[in-house]
């Protein structure tokens, strides 16, 4: 319920002018709304509001309101304006139409903060589920590269094992050549031997042919001198 003008205005006490008319003209707009909907308690609000504005906006006014309001506040019996029968009959108006625009404005930030729990709920299910989202995806992140890594170990292994093999066997090859150039290289050695043997003994025929083909020149030298010396007999 309102207890000021003030109050009915939704502004404070030290307000400033511009503070008091912009405050009117956003509830005016809002009761006209509730009038054209066919509200009957939006007249007496619109009417209510109108005496307030009225007052308050007129600094002449709005000081003897003011000076009524800290009367009342220390207990003092507040001064009556001038008689003004219409003034009262609408600041009458103003007070009843209040009690239902507090309940109304009541109801209004009731049904506000069930709104607003409403939202606060559904964002944090959103946010949950955003967090969820993000978990997944951080759990499906961590396990393509775990899989990444564990495919690029793999791999590293099988090309650290090509390698080796690979190694090993071009040991092998060489190793063989090693092996088969030695094994060439005695049987070449071998047979330069045998060939060394083999002059060695077809020298050794052709001089021991030559000293028989010498011997028996010889011997048949030997054989005419002696036929010679057999024909001419000796004296």
């Amino acid at each position: 319920m309102a207890n000021s003008l003030y109050d009915l205005l939704e502004v404070s006490a030290t307000a400033s002018p511009e503070s008091i008319a912009a405050s009117h003209q956003r509830l005016r707009a809002h009761f006209l709304a509730q009038q054209a909907a066919g509200d009957e308690d939006a007249t007496n609000r619109l009417i209510a509001l109108r005496e307030a504005f009225t007052t308050l906006s007129d600094p002449v006014r709005r000081q003897a309101y003011d000076d009524r309001l800290a009367a009342r506040a220390a207990g003092e019996p507040m001064a009556e304006e001038p008689p003004r029968s219409i003034a009262k009959i609408l600041i009458g108006v103003a007070l009843i139409g209040a009690c239902g625009f507090g309940y109304a404005k009541y109801q209004a930030n009731q049904e506000q903060k069930m709104a607003l729990e409403k939202e606060k709920a559904a964002a944090a299910v959103r946010l949950a589920e955003i967090e969820a989202q993000r978990e997944r995806e951080r759990a499906e992140r961590e396990l393509r590269e775990a899989r990444q890594a564990e495919y690029q170990r793999s791999r590293e292994e099988a090309r650290e094992r090509a390698e080796r093999e690979r190694d090993l066997a071009y040991g092998r090859q060489i190793s063989r050549d090693i092996q088969r150039g030695e094994a060439m290289a005695l049987r070449e050695k071998q047979r330069e031997e045998q060939r060394e043997a083999q002059q060695r003994q077809r020298e050794e025929q052709q001089r021991h042919y030559e000293a028989e083909r010498r011997l028996a020149q010889e011997k048949a030298a030997l054989r005419r001198m002696e036929a010679e010396n057999a024909r001419y007999p000796r004296y």
